[in-house]
């Protein structure tokens, strides 16, 4: 009798999976395996009926090609079947039910498919692979994430420049005998323009001291870098750090005059730090009157 198991479990989220066949227990899907799978049988339902899946699903889209690389999608429903995938064996076939709640445990979407996973291309793990390898993924994971940045999904595209920026680590200590000095600056200006990307996300949700934290690690490798700069302006700004920032935009503004956005940085703090200004020769005055 076939039974149903969790595959993840949370408050507003919950995958589980039946085996209808069993597949070959000595290969499993890991990171940046490629799987070739078969999706059938979808039904996609909430509490009003048949309801549809969001287009943005490139799993259960008309056009899907059957091939799933673990770790390179960036849609939840796409990541989630990632995770069911898994929990698979090569050969497999199961049935999957995907159930979605609101934050009141309301069912939203509940979807069942059944799939087969056909193949599985087993990959060398990030640990052995080529410090040329590592550092086209990590630029495929940048040029996925500024996509992802022009379609306003901030934290999908955090998570891949997340990627990339692992990508770029695993390649230190940088060997000098291997890696020539152009290269090595290759590697250093794609890391901080890493660190840029994941403080512009962190931004958007008025994270304001990891931004500044991202900044402040591309300045160690860039310190005249502008957009990490005006970055840890903004964050230094959200944080009421206001001389800090204000050193900050007046330098972007020194190399850079015609910036509008940072003109228009410098024109809201201004008069903040003439009041700062102020206070501060104020508080001056009454010290030597005493």
């Amino acid at each position: 009798m076939n039974i149903e198991t969790i595959v993840s479990s949370r408050q507003d989220r919950e995958l589980l999976k039946t085996i209808i066949t069993p597949g070959d227990y000595s290969i499993v899907p890991y990171e940046d395996s490629r799987c070739k799978i078969k999706v059938s049988d979808v039904k996609c339902t909430n509490e009003d009926g048949p309801c549809t899946i969001e287009p943005e699903s490139v799993v259960f889209s008309s056009d899907f090609d059957g091939t799933v690389i673990i770790g390179d999608t960036d849609f939840f429903l796409d990541k989630d079947i990632e995770l069911i995938l898994q929990q698979m064996c090569c050969g497999e076939t199961c049935i999957a039910n995907m159930v979605y709640k609101d934050k009141n445990g309301e069912l939203v979407k509940e979807i069942t498919c059944q799939i087969h996973l056909s193949e599985v291309t087993e990959e060398q793990l990030i640990s052995d692979w080529s410090w040329n390898r590592l550092y086209e993924s990590a630029l495929h994971h940048k040029e996925k994430g500024v996509a992802l940045v022009r379609e306003g999904r901030f934290p999908d595209a955090f998570r891949r420049f997340s990627k990339g920026l692992k990508m770029i680590i695993a390649i230190e200590p940088i060997d000098e005998k291997v890696i020539d000095d152009d290269q090595v600056r290759e590697l250093i200006d794609v890391k901080v323009k890493l660190f840029n990307n994941l403080a512009f996300c962190q931004l958007k949700f008025d994270e304001f001291e990891a931004a500044k934290q991202l900044c402040d690690r591309a300045l160690q490798h860039d310190p005249d870098n502008l957009k990490s700069r005006y970055r840890r302006c903004v964050a230094h700004t959200g944080l009421k750090m206001y001389e800090e920032a204000w050193e900050d935009i007046q330098f972007v503004l020194a190399v850079n005059p015609d910036d509008v956005d940072a003109q228009a940085r410098a024109d809201h703090l201004s008069p903040i730090i003439d009041r700062i200004t102020s206070n501060y020769n104020n508080m001056v005055r009454r010290m030597f009157r005493m």
